[in-house]
């Protein structure tokens, strides 16, 4: 089945997406609140499994999972959803004739054969995997849903990417602090640098539920959550002054991939999936509405306060 933006089945969030792609769908996409779990394709033990029962108490809220069917904490969500005899969604970094990675084969057909369970494919049917696509099926994901939380993240990995377009979307991010690791362990330094740029962390599955105003007590994930934290407020620096004129989708976007440390353009392009060009333009006119500083040669930092 293939949706095209004309059609009136096309999702209206995948609209605020600097391109509308088309759509191929294992069937027709069910109206209803969706909840984005994404993660390291290595995760260290246990959190995988956290993914998977936070994925069944989702379900079971009647909340549709919505992940890129990676390896690790991505599939552990998809799975975790199906057991629950619940509705998944995989939006995939391939087209619907290739199938990345390959071991997902079967877990790929049975969601795709399922009742409630959708494959998207938001590229051309031939399209094989790439970093390029991984980014914008990023993006498609993350539009789709009206929260996203990540389960682990390195500093560098397509989960931040996902996170830049969460705060580029205005959706509310999660993320799983470093307990009881450190913060400077590799395993978690993405979770990090997010929480540092304001992400909520997830100390307590009880406290999304409250957030997301939904039923805690239908099911609980597990009798292993992280001891409960007292909330605390993002600092003053994190705080975000509205910008007049308004931002374009590339200027959000590359604004959302910016910390308070100058960052080096490979860096931010790691992050936010534009063009060399498309990036340089952006930060030339965040620079020109003084959201963004310039300083030292090739490196931007996002000014406080913005």
């Amino acid at each position: 089945m293939l949706l095209t933006p004309s059609d009136t089945e096309y999702p209206d969030e995948l609209r605020f997406l600097p391109a509308l792609p088309n759509l191929r769908v294992s069937g027709p996409l069910q109206r209803g609140r969706r909840v984005a779990i994404v993660g390291s394709r290595n995760p260290v033990a246990g959190a995988a499994a956290f993914a998977s029962d936070l994925a069944q108490a989702l379900v079971k809220a009647g909340v549709t999972v919505v992940s890129g069917g990676a390896l690790g904490i991505d599939a552990a969500a998809h799975e975790g959803a199906m057991k629950a005899d619940g509705t998944t969604w995989v939006v995939a970094g391939t087209g619907c004739n290739r199938c990345y990675p390959p071991r997902h084969r079967k877990l790929f057909a049975d969601i795709a054969s399922s009742a409630t369970s959708r494959m998207i494919w938001p590229f051309e049917d031939d399209v094989d995997a790439s970093p390029q696509t991984f980014r914008k099926r990023n993006g498609i994901l993350v539009a789709l849903s009206e929260a996203v939380i990540v389960v682990q993240a390195h500093l560098r990995s397509g989960s931040r990417n996902a996170a830049a377009w969460a705060r580029s979307l205005g959706r509310p991010l999660w993320v799983t602090p470093a307990l009881p690791w450190p913060p400077y362990v590799g395993a978690f330094s993405g979770c990090a640098a997010e929480l540092s740029r304001g992400a909520r962390p997830l100390f307590s599955t009880e406290d999304l539920f409250r957030d997301l105003h939904l039923p805690f007590g239908i099911a609980r994930p597990d009798a292993c959550d992280p001891p409960r934290r007292k909330k605390v407020a993002p600092p003053a620096a994190l705080c975000r002054a509205p910008i007049d004129p308004p931002l374009s989708a590339e200027e959000r976007l590359v604004l959302s991939s910016l910390s308070l440390a100058p960052m080096h353009l490979d860096e931010i392009l790691e992050i936010a999936p534009l063009r060399v060009s498309s990036a340089v333009t952006a930060l030339l006119t965040l620079s020109m509405k003084d959201v963004v500083v310039e300083g030292p040669d090739g490196f931007y930092r996002r000014k406080p306060g913005m």
